[in-house]
């Protein structure tokens, strides 16, 4: 259910019906913000009541205009699936500053889950196995329900919540934005190790390239290394296949989950 405010000073839609807060209660909210990207920035919002949101503020000059911007945003509000995170409401400002609200997720992103916890905090292989299902549940629910192509599918885009399910978000932003932000988005990812090969050919993201994106994501969680990082010149996937055809399968996996491999939790099937 759409329900729309319009105020003096813009225009506030919920798409789950009413919400315990208004336009006012929005922009007057305490904002820390969470992160940056080429869309935007992300602020974790706490409302007068203490309840949390996730807002992010696009960026003015790279969003499309208002008439092409609230068809799109309308479509992506009636998106529902529990490996995404919904679009609960989204604001127009009285000088186009477009604001889209999202629920708060505790646990912060995947990349920082994986990559910026504390080293006596380890991730045993059921709550890796349990992320990567989510993020393919809802990878695949884009494709095959929405008809969407997420485009830019990373770690940092998967975000967690205190149960540690994973819900992707991100998705269905490159149809608010110019096509010169969409060429930056995929140069972005290919700088951090997501992008497929034949983007650098093609420019344009389709449901095989989000899906190479998803493969680099599983190697992020087997082996606990960020695809930022090379090795030897390679970049994550280019690593693991050396590793595989050398066959040094252990060397592939997280030590913690060797550890727990060792300490006969689970056991490992031969990769390739």
């Amino acid at each position: 259910m759409l329900h729309q405010v319009a105020t003096p000073g813009g225009k506030l839609v919920h798409f789950d019906g009413p919400l315990a807060f208004t336009a006012d209660d929005l922009l007057c909210a305490t904002a820390e913000i969470m992160g940056k990207s080429t869309y935007g920035t992300v602020y974790k919002a706490t409302l007068e009541d203490g309840s949390q949101v996730a807002v992010k503020r696009l960026r003015e000059k790279i969003a499309k205009n208002q008439k092409e911007f609230e068809t799109e945003v309308n479509a992506l509000g009636k998106l529902r699936h529990p490996n995404l995170l919904a679009l609960r409401a989204y604001y127009v400002g009285p000088k186009g500053e477009k604001l889209l609200v999202f629920d708060y997720m505790p646990k912060g992103s995947l990349a920082s889950f994986l990559h910026a916890r504390a080293p006596d905090t380890p991730i045993d292989w059921p709550t890796r196995m349990k992320i990567a299902m989510c993020v393919s549940r809802g990878l695949l629910h884009l494709h095959t329900e929405a008809s969407m192509v997420h485009g830019n599918l990373t770690s940092a885009n998967i975000l967690l919540d205190d149960k540690s399910n994973a819900k992707v978000s991100d998705y269905g932003l490159s149809r608010l934005m110019s096509a010169t932000a969409n060429t930056n988005m995929i140069a972005t990812a290919g700088a951090l190790g997501y992008r497929a090969p034949e983007l650098s050919k093609l420019k344009k993201a389709n449901p095989k390239t989000d899906v190479y994106s998803l493969g680099v994501v599983i190697l992020e969680l087997l082996t606990g290394k960020s695809p930022s990082d090379t090795t030897n010149g390679l970049d994550l996937p280019q690593w693991v296949a050396s590793v595989v055809e050398e066959e040094w399968t252990n060397e592939v996996f997280d030590l913690e989950l060797m550890k727990d491999a060792a300490a006969g939790k689970y056991h490992w099937g031969r990769i390739g």
